[in-house]
Formats: C-alpha cells, sequence, structure tokens
C-alpha cells in the first residue's frame, strides 16, 4: 500500500470506526479521508474497496498492538487480553470493527474474506504463542477457546464497563490456562 493509500485507509478506518458503516455517506467519507473525490476513487474505487482499506488497515495496526508481551507462561498469552483492554482506553468500545462491517455489507464477499482472515489471524496468534509456552501439546481447541474469550471481550466492552469486561477475560483465560496445565 502506498504511503497516500495507508494515509486514507488510516483516515477512513477511524471515520467508520466512530460513525460505523451506514451513516456516512462518500461524500462525508471524503472529507473524512481529507482527499478529493479523484483521489478517493483512485485508491479506493468503490464504498465497498474503501471498506475494505480500512479493514486491512486496522488489522495490521491491530496486529501491531497486540505484538510483544511476556516470552513465557500464561503471560505470553495473557497479554493480547490486556492490550485489548488497552484499546477500549483508546476509544474502541463501539464492538468489533470487523464485525460491524460485516454487519453493514453481509453479502460483500470482500468484506467477508476480510473479515474471516482477521479472525483466523487473531486466533492463530493465540496458537503460536501457546506454542511457545506449551511446545509439546495439541494447543488447537485451547486458542478456538481463547480466541471467543477474546471476541466475547470486545463485545461486552460495549454495553458493560470496559475494564469490567477485560478483567472478566483475563479472569476466564487465566481459568483456562490453568485447566489445561499451562504454567504461570
Amino acid at each position: 500500500m502506498s504511503d497516500t493509500a495507508t494515509e486514507i485507509a488510516r483516515r477512513l478506518s477511524g471515520s467508520f470506526a466512530k460513525s460505523g458503516f451506514a451513516a456516512p455517506s462518500v461524500d462525508d467519507l471524503r472529507n473524512a479521508a481529507q482527499v478529493s473525490l479523484r483521489t478517493l476513487y483512485k485508491y479506493y474505487p468503490s464504498r465497498e474497496a474503501m471498506v475494505v482499506g480500512a479493514l486491512k488497515y486496522r488489522h495490521d495496526l491491530y496486529l501491531e498492538w497486540i505484538a510483544g508481551g511476556a516470552k513465557d507462561g500464561q503471560g505470553h498469552v495473557l497479554h493480547i487480553f490486556e492490550r485489548l483492554g488497552e484499546w477500549f482506553g483508546q476509544g474502541g468500545t463501539n464492538g468489533c470493527l470487523f464485525l460491524n462491517a460485516l454487519a453493514a455489507h453481509p453479502d460483500n464477499r470482500e468484506v467477508r474474506e476480510v473479515v474471516a482472515e482477521h479472525k483466523n489471524h487473531i486466533k492463530d496468534e493465540f496458537l503460536r504463542r501457546l506454542a511457545r509456552i506449551a511446545p509439546d501439546r495439541k494447543n488447537d481447541d485451547l486458542a478456538e477457546a481463547l480466541f471467543l474469550v477474546h471476541e466475547g471481550q470486545t463485545e461486552a466492552a460495549m454495553t458493560r464497563d470496559a475494564g469490567e469486561a477485560t478483567r472478566a477475560a483475563l479472569h476466564a483465560a487465566k481459568t483456562l490456562l490453568t485447566r489445561e496445565g499451562i504454567p504461570t
């Protein structure tokens, strides 16, 4: 992605996060992107392309956000839940941008594929982290369970206190990890 395309995607991502996917007109999106209509369509030739570009940008941003953390023990996995809780502190409590996009564009194949790719990547991140701290076991079911806790944390932050959602998700994740014999 060029620097201009990335900057437009960044601004579109912020606009969609704030206003949703149905409400903003193309003119609203052009204003949010701070470019001419010609430039907007040069990089994102349709509304759906704008949504996909914004989601791809948000995917990269989120993966960067959750990177790092403790190198071993449960903390290596719990880091994702902690960082998600911090994400809410940055104003991200309107639910999952990816699921919101899918709800607004349920029949769009490209949107569906980007959402599925993002969700699979998050689940795979749990699997990679589990493989690092518990390499001698099959972790697929545990990774899926942790992914579901992550998704629940995201959705709960919309209707409950984001800190409470994070505390509950961390408790659930710790319980799962401990039950599965993952060392602290």
